[in-house]
């Protein structure tokens, strides 16, 4: 079973217009589509798909945490929320005719840290099925940086590998912790390093810096260029094929989730890496946030390419 946490749940709404947005104008939208989310559990949905088992835990409360219970009973993802006072927030993403894409993220209503204090003890009686735990997103208000350091030690003092997806200082904070894998992208890993990377050679060194800090994979995304890994096995680069995107929405969400089956199934971390991009490629062509069909990624798995080049 793979476990899926997720502090700042939302329920996400996906706009769809008929004609460009024009700004500070009345816009109708021609189809809404509901889900489930928070990158956590745009990743539980991936791995449903990829066909293995998971199980969604984090912080879901009020009118839309009943809501975002209900979605994932749709999409049939089993869940375990700490129930929290505060209500879940919502999340838009206006989808214009062209295909660009423009986000609209409330932060997340104040979570206490007796809140976090329950989901470890949650955290803790699961972790003894689990295979692997990713960890997705940013942190409510109320709770500090540390909240992600504390939950991956927990993770690893049970033996298990996670995988951490977020950004920005709780990325920068959570470090030192050393999360079995990480998928920064390119400002991101700077803003690791504290210095400018530019250059495919910069960002291969720079995730072959942070691995050999004692983190075993880090996967740098390149969006439309691929990605990079540097793990125990080499540097490698993935190149997926060129698509017309739809939705380009949880397609990381997508990746971490397949790079989770891919770790639970054992495969060889070049296949990890294949497999995840061909997954992730797959949700950009769904207009749906965060999922994707397993025929269209097998697909482009067979156009994905991982070359070793360090």
């Amino acid at each position: 079973m793979i476990l899926t946490i997720t502090l700042n749940t939302s329920i996400d709404k996906a706009y769809r217009l008929a004609s460009p947005l024009v700004d500070g104008t009345v816009m109708r939208v021609e189809e809404c589509i509901d889900n489930a989310g928070g990158k956590g559990l745009n990743v539980s949905r991936s791995v449903l798909t990829c066909g293995e088992e998971v199980l969604a835990t984090g912080f879901a409360g009020g009118n839309n945490g009943r809501l975002l219970c209900e979605l994932l009973d749709r999409d049939g993802v089993p869940h375990d929320f700490v129930a929290v006072e505060s209500e879940t927030r919502c999340c838009i993403n206006v989808l214009e005719p062209s295909g660009r894409s423009t986000e609209f993220l409330e932060p997340g209503r104040k979570v206490g840290e007796e809140s976090l204090a329950e989901l470890e003890k949650r955290v803790s009686a699961l972790l003894s099925s689990a295979d692997v735990v990713t960890i997705s997103g940013s942190i409510p208000k109320g709770l500090s940086t540390n909240a992600y350091t504390r939950l991956i030690s927990l993770v690893k003092s049970q033996g298990k590998p996670c995988i951490l997806d977020t950004s920005g200082n709780t990325l920068v904070a959570s470090i030192d912790s050393l999360p079995t894998a990480i998928k920064p992208n390119a400002d991101e890993i700077a803003q690791i390093l504290g210095r400018e990377v530019g250059s495919i050679d910069e960002l291969a060194h720079a995730a072959r810096e942070l691995h050999g800090r004692g983190i075993e994979k880090v996967i740098v995304s390149l969006g439309g260029d691929g990605a990079i890994m540097a793990c125990a096995e080499g540097i490698f680069r993935g190149v997926a094929p060129k698509i017309e995107v739809v939705n380009p929405v949880g397609a990381g969400d997508t990746m971490v989730g397949a790079l989770a089956v891919g770790m639970k199934r054992r495969l060889e971390a070049p296949e990890q890496l294949r497999y995840a991009m061909a997954c992730a490629s797959a949700n950009c062509l769904s207009a749906s946030t965060g999922h994707f069909e397993m025929e269209v990624a097998e697909r482009l798995l067979e156009q994905t390419v991982v070359e070793r080049i360090a």
